[in-house]
């Protein structure tokens, strides 16, 4: 499954319901299983991953944050921003000025 999720981060429209059904499981049968299988739910591994690639593009591109927020499958900045600074604890802003790579 984390393949199929990995390719798709970029898609706003990629949910636990989607990955449910990538697995063939139901909701409730998928939550459960991932949950005893990672330690998390999917939710929070899925924006937990968008985070992991957004990080990337921001150390490695001069895309404005909408753009990063996209190429991460959330649907601009302000919905990515809160997501970004509870899991890295800084906001994107910051964390580019930290870690750009040039």
């Amino acid at each position: 499954m984390p393949c199929y999720a990995l390719d798709r981060l970029d898609d706003p429209a990629l949910d636990v319901a989607g990955l449910a059904g990538a697995a063939r499981l139901s909701r409730r049968t998928f939550d459960r299983r991932f949950r005893e299988t990672t330690g998390c739910s999917p939710l929070q591994w899925l924006l937990h991953q968008r985070v992991l690639h957004a990080q990337h593009v921001l150390s490695t591109t001069d895309l404005d944050i909408d753009a990063v927020a996209r190429a991460g499958g959330f649907t601009d900045g302000v919905t990515m921003r809160p997501h970004f600074r509870r899991i890295v604890g800084v906001p994107p802003q910051s964390y580019r000025a930290t870690f750009r790579t040039t």
